[in-house]
């Protein structure tokens, strides 16, 4: 009896991690703009308590962040620097979303992005990022940003992201820009097949050896 329970036990944390790995990867699916590849072009200094601003326009709905590049080290977080971060419309004078610079989930070194609420109809429409400096000590460092190009006054080396309505949208998305890079048999349908058949048995195996 002891040891059905502890099985009954493995089995009931075996589902909460998997519900908790599930829900950890459908929450960080984010779609960068197709055909954009952030390049590291000239840079431009952004000084402490200053603020420079760049306008974009959305290609598609769901807009939810914005990746930028910045030059090594980037954003010194750990001693509590910031980097301000307003989306507005157009015209740079209406706020629409707010918060601040952060490193990536991706763990690049240059890599940054602002990330906000999604906003469900930002297609074709125009915005602005305006970004303030905030640093712990006056004493601080400008940080830089890279442009797209080699000269300076070039835009700022940025990437609009966006996400679907739903989960079910996300996935159907995910499997779509896999499909690309995949022979015919991972492509589309074939590719939830085998996706879906492998954690199935996956699974299925995992709780066979606990129970036996």
């Amino acid at each position: 009896m002891e040891n059905l329970s502890a099985k009954k036990i493995f089995l009931i944390v075996l589902a909460i991690l998997l519900v908790i790995i599930f829900g950890r990867f459908v929450s960080n699916l984010f779609f960068p703009e197709a055909g954009i590849n952030l390049q590291k072009g000239a840079l431009v200094k952004l000084q402490p308590e200053s603020s420079l601003q760049q306008q974009f326009t959305a290609t598609r709905e769901g807009l939810a962040k914005v990746e930028f590049l910045l030059r090594t080290p980037g954003i010194a977080f750990e001693k509590n620097d910031r980097v301000e971060m307003q989306l507005t419309d157009g015209t740079c004078q209406r706020p629409l979303q707010q918060g601040t610079l952060e490193k990536s989930f991706l763990a690049s070194d240059n890599l940054y992005e602002f990330d906000f609420e999604k906003i469900s109809d930002s297609k074709d429409k125009t915005f602005c990022l305006i970004a303030t400096f905030k640093p712990n000590k006056a004493s601080a460092k400008a940080i830089q940003f890279f442009t797209i190009s080699e000269a300076a006054d070039q835009p700022l080396s940025l990437r609009p992201v966006y996400e679907n309505q739903n989960v079910f949208q996300n996935l159907n998305e995910l499997n779509q820009r896999i499909s690309q890079y995949k022979p015919w048999f991972l492509k589309h349908y074939l590719l939830w097949f085998v996706t879906i058949g492998f954690v199935v048995l996956s699974i299925a195996v995992v709780a066979l050896l606990i129970l036996l």
